[in-house]
Formats: C-alpha cells, sequence, structure tokens
C-alpha cells in the first residue's frame, strides 16, 4: 500500500516536471518551426489513426492540401466525415484500437483498395483515466497508443515495403515528451496489474513506441526492406486528450495561451510524413519541434528493445521473425 502511494506521488510529481520543462522549452528557446515548403506529392496515399480532432484533424488538412490521399481510421467514422464534408482527398473508415479484430478488418479495407501505401501515421491515443482491461486483457493506454498500432503496421508493412520512388515509405509514431515516465518499463508486467498509476501506463505506452520504433528499424534494415521509421514530440499541446484531468477546465484558458496549438502541432506530423530532407537521416529517428533530438537512455537500450519486441509479438500471437512479412 505504501509503494502504491510513494509510486502515485512520484509519477504526479513527474509528469508535471517533465511537462512543465517541455513548455518552458517550447515558449522560450525552441519555438515552433513551421512547416517548410513541401513538394506536390502527387496523389500518395497516407493512412493515418485517429486522424478526427486535434492534430490529427489538422494534419489531415495539411497532408490534403500537400497532394495527398488520407485514409483515416476512427472510432466514429460518421462524425467525423462531417468533420472533413467538402474536403476531397479524405476517406474515412472504422478502428477501434481496443479491439483486434477492428485493426485487423481495417487493414483488411485499406489493403482491398489496391494502392499504394506510402505513409502509416500512429497518431491515435488515448491519456490517463482508471485502469481498465480490454476482452483480449490489454490495459486500455497500451493497447490504444501501442499494441494495436503495431497489429497495424505488422499488417501493412507487406505493402508499404514494396513502395517505388526516390522517397522511401515511412512509419511515423507519435510519441511524447511523456516517454520519460516510462524509464522503469517492466516488460514482465506490461499490463500494470502489480499496480496502476495513470500516468505510467501512458508513460509506457510512449516509451513502448520508441522501443519497438529502434527494434522495428533494425529489423527492416536487415531484411533491407526500404521503409524509414520515425518518431515524434509533437509538442505540449492543449487537446482532448486532457478532458480526463480533473479541474482541467477552470484553467483552460491558460493552457491554451501558453501551450502549442493542434494546429503548430500538425505541423510536426506532416514534417515528419513528408520531408524530403528527412530523407538521408538514419533510421530510427526520433524528431522534437521537427528537428532530430535524443530519446531517453531506455528507449536507446537495444536488450530492452529485443525484450520488449519479443513480449509484444507473443502478446498479438506474431512470430518476432515474421513481423511484417
Amino acid at each position: 500500500m505504501v509503494g502504491h502511494v510513494l509510486a502515485w506521488l512520484w509519477y504526479k510529481l513527474l509528469i508535471n516536471m517533465v511537462g512543465a520543462w517541455y513548455l518552458v522549452r517550447e515558449q522560450v528557446w525552441d519555438r515552433h518551426r513551421p512547416l517548410p515548403p513541401l513538394p506536390d506529392q502527387g496523389g500518395r496515399t497516407v493512412v493515418m489513426t485517429g486522424g478526427g480532432r486535434g492534430i490529427g484533424e489538422q494534419a489531415v488538412r495539411k497532408l490534403v492540401s500537400s497532394g495527398c490521399h488520407v485514409i483515416v481510421g476512427v472510432r466514429s467514422p460518421d462524425t467525423v466525415r462531417g468533420v472533413f464534408q467538402g474536403l476531397q482527398g479524405v476517406q474515412v473508415l472504422k478502428l477501434d484500437l481496443l479491439d483486434m479484430e477492428s485493426v485487423r478488418d481495417f487493414a483488411r479495407q485499406v489493403l482491398q483498395l489496391g494502392v499504394p501505401l506510402h505513409v502509416l501515421i500512429c497518431n491515435a491515443g488515448i491519456m490517463f483515466g482508471p485502469r481498465r482491461e480490454t476482452e483480449e486483457g490489454f490495459e486500455y493506454q497500451l493497447c490504444t497508443n501501442y499494441l494495436g498500432h503495431c497489429l497495424l503496421a505488422h499488417l501493412l508493412l507487406p505493402t508499404m515495403a514494396r513502395v517505388e520512388g526516390e522517397v522511401q515509405a515511412r512509419i511515423v509514431s507519435v510519441s511524447s515528451c511523456a516517454h520519460h515516465l516510462g524509464s522503469w518499463l517492466d516488460v514482465s508486467d506490461l499490463q500494470l496489474r502489480r499496480g496502476y498509476v495513470p500516468e505510467q501506463a501512458y508513460g509506457n505506452s510512449k516509451v513502448a513506441q520508441l522501443l519497438w520504433a529502434a527494434q522495428l528499424s533494425r529489423v527492416l534494415e536487415e531484411r533491407g526492406v526500404g521503409v524509414k521509421v520515425l518518431s515524434l514530440h509533437p509538442g505540449v499541446i492543449y487537446t482532448d486528450l486532457y478532458s480526463s484531468i480533473p479541474g482541467i477546465t477552470w484553467i483552460a484558458g491558460l493552457c491554451r495561451a501558453v501551450m502549442k496549438t493542434p494546429g503548430q502541432g500538425g505541423d510536426t506530423l506532416v514534417q515528419a510524413a513528408l520531408d524530403p530532407a528527412l530523407e538521408a537521416s538514419t533510421s530510427p529517428l526520433y524528431l522534437v519541434n521537427s528537428r532530430p533530438a535524443s530519446s531517453s537512455s531506455l528507449t536507446r537500450d537495444t536488450r530492452v528493445q529485443g525484450s520488449l519486441w519479443e513480449a509484444t509479438c507473443r502478446l498479438l500471437d506474431i512470430p518476432p521473425d515474421q513481423f511484417g512479412l
């Protein structure tokens, strides 16, 4: 009991410290960099999860204006179709990342379109809330932010690997500076059944994205597959993700004044997905404010990368050496 209380206090303190540090950084000496001019994309296909609001919605609009065809996977497709009503180049399909069968069905629909898949943006996410498990036994934050995206990437990779042209296909994972809270990730207890703190669960899901991206990049390189893997921190942005925080509505005005806008966050996604200047960068690439940056030391530990890869493949019932094949 005492240990759980101390853990609860620690993660509450840590997320506020990390958030405050990045907030000051983004407002003082590392301010937002506007999206650079991008060449016309000529109908390249982008698959994005969670593109119906917040930074995802803004990214979809920017991608379409750059000449992309965007396939959006969301839980409420009818609502999101209304968001993009009249906007050409957007296709909205049903996707619930908490349900692995829904992920498989979404992937089947995308593949049945028979088009080249140039970019996968793993953007959808949830933050905090009480501990809940899916019918398959996955903790909600880990499943939405990480496991569902891993399965989707596995299913789409064979088609992405066949993309030809000067610019490689890309997998972009929207992580967070909160990945620092996952620095104590226990691969043997990914579902946090031994003790749950919402902030810890969120941090675990975000650090898992970076560890997986590094391992996937290495696997693809060993196979000679030309798919670039990138991850990013989009900035400290005031979006609906904060709706689960008690009392947040009382300081909403202040948050909007000091945090980045969803439009600025959308810039970071589009830059990671399309900027040809990133082509020469070595994968895996982690971007902060649209520039290469260092992530936590844990994310660079190849032993942990491998352990999480094995555990993830077991949970998804994928032979590790068959991922993406």
